[in-house]
């Protein structure tokens, strides 16, 4: 406890005067009660210590700080200079005097310091002989013109127009949703052939290339329905990492990659295998099937 108020003891601001080096610049030299001006403060402090703006202070005289920038330091000189920039505003009418005041914070020890006094001519916006009260407010003054006679009737008309254009809607809604509702599921029609490996068989010889995407399609449906993997959006390559990836035999996923790049070769490219090679790709192909 008697640590915290020798502490508390040596926080407290001692009051000082301005220093030589410290320095107030005024933008103007009058200003209208309340009008904000700016003032740029500079204080030389001892290296290392900090400079805080009191605002509240009597030697401030009536201008209040509206705004203040923090605080810039350079040194100069072995010492510290701090330069504030403020925007305050005067509140009493006449010739006044004012100073700054900052405190001064070096380590444990903090100085309360008035910069120097400094004159500013504050303008009343009241003329010599206006009273100083606050004048009655006029009296309301009627406007030409009137409410339409044909006003009401024409929000009347609107609204009911509304009103019906909106049943229109909501019926014509419920006839479509009706409609729907009531309409008969149009038979479903016949189920598409899936090609089979007996269809590639008797084009291998007479259209290579059909019998080859015939191949390829079989093949790839055939994967797609077992792994559950979307295999005819797939590439040859992009499958056979797919199905090694998946944890299939790598052996298979070689066998179905290079039989699939076989027929991609003859779909695409007019690779005409052998008739002894087409024979094996036909029985390559049943053997994944039967295995796939």
């Amino acid at each position: 406890m008697g640590a915290f108020v020798a502490l508390a003891t040596m926080l407290v601001a001692v009051p000082a005067r301005a220093d030589e080096g410290d320095k107030v610049t005024v933008l103007r030299q009058s200003a209208l009660i309340g009008e904000q001006f700016e003032v740029l403060v500079e204080v030389r402090t001892p290296t290392g210590s900090t400079v805080e703006l009191n605002p509240g202070t009597p030697s401030w005289n009536g201008v209040e700080v509206v705004r203040a920038e923090p605080p810039r330091t350079r040194r100069e000189g072995g010492e510290s200079v701090h330069t504030i920039q403020l925007v305050v505003a005067p509140f009493f009418p006449g010739e006044r005097e004012f100073a700054p005041a900052v405190t001064v914070v070096t380590g444990a020890e903090a100085v309360a310091r008035s910069l120097p006094l400094t004159t500013l001519t504050v303008i009343s916006t009241l003329g010599p002989n206006d009273p100083l009260e606050l004048s009655p407010l006029a009296q309301p003054v009627a406007i030409d013109g009137a409410e339409s006679p044909l006003l009401r009737p024409a929000i009347g008309l609107g609204i009911a127009a509304g009103t019906a254009l909106l049943a229109l809607l909501l019926w014509f809604a419920g006839r479509v949703l009706w409609r729907r509702m009531t309409a008969k599921e149009p038979p479903a029609p016949d189920a598409v052939p899936v090609p089979s490996l007996a269809l590639a068989e008797g084009l291998l010889h007479s259209d290579p290339v059909g019998a080859y995407r015939v191949l390829s399609s079989v093949v790839k449906g055939e994967l797609a329905r077992r792994y559950d993997i979307p295999a005819l959006a797939l590439t040859s390559g992009e499958l056979r990492r797919r199905m090694e990836a998946g944890g299939l035999d790598r052996w298979q996923a070689r066998l179905v990659g290079g039989l699939l790049e076989e027929c991609d070769a003859v779909i695409y490219a007019g690779y005409r295998p052998a008739t002894e090679r087409r024979n094996a790709d036909l029985t390559m192909a049943r053997e994944i099937i039967e295995v796939a």
